[in-house]
């Protein structure tokens, strides 16, 4: 009988330690989702910044277009400054929960009508151009650049902007639009 006992003994033991396994894996399973959820509201907060600069592009360029540097110096000092420095990482905690609680991710909330200007209709008077200016290449669009790419070109560019290279085009693709520059679509073609 003495050798059942052993048996049943490494059984339990392994059991248990599985059981830890387990638990540890779970811990680790929530920390990843609440990653993953914070991610997401930051890439949602990304894309409505990005559709307002472009906005705000499209409409200085409507109204005054030599100032569209003075735009672009404003927004590189944003990531030039100070401005950022009290923004740290968090790092998460351990998680003490086995189940993770499902969180719904945060949009931004819409700007009321109080918080926003109304718009001003402005009609443009063209000013006749130099001769001698040529006429700016028009900007491709970088979405459909990225969409007619074949894969391993998607994945060359990924890897050149440091981003996970892995997947399906669709998904290098979604992860490249925000970053890829016209600059980057014409030194490819």
């Amino acid at each position: 009988m003495q050798l059942l006992t052993v048996k049943f003994n490494q059984i339990a033991s392994a059991i248990d330690a599985t059981n830890a396994q387990i638990a540890a894996l779970q811990a680790k399973l929530s920390e990843l989702q609440e990653h993953q959820q914070q991610l997401l509201s930051v890439e949602q907060a990304c894309q409505s910044a990005l559709a307002q600069v472009g906005t705000a592009l499209a409409m200085l360029n409507h109204v005054d277009p030599a100032e569209i540097l003075t735009f672009k110096a404003a927004v590189e000092a944003q990531f030039g400054t100070d401005a950022i420095a009290f923004l740290e990482p968090t790092t998460p905690a351990p998680a003490e929960q086995i189940e993770p609680e499902p969180n719904e991710p945060t949009a931004p909330e819409p700007a009321t009508t109080a918080d926003t200007n109304p718009p001003i209709d402005v009609e443009a008077t063209p000013e006749p151009a130099a001769p001698s200016e040529p006429e700016p290449a028009p900007e491709p669009d970088i979405e459909q650049a990225l969409a007619n790419m074949p894969l391993p070109t998607l994945r060359s560019l990924a890897k050149s902007k440091k981003v996970d290279a892995r997947g399906t085009a669709a998904n290098i693709t979604r992860r490249l639009k925000a970053i890829v520059t016209p600059a980057d679509l014409r030194a490819i073609w």
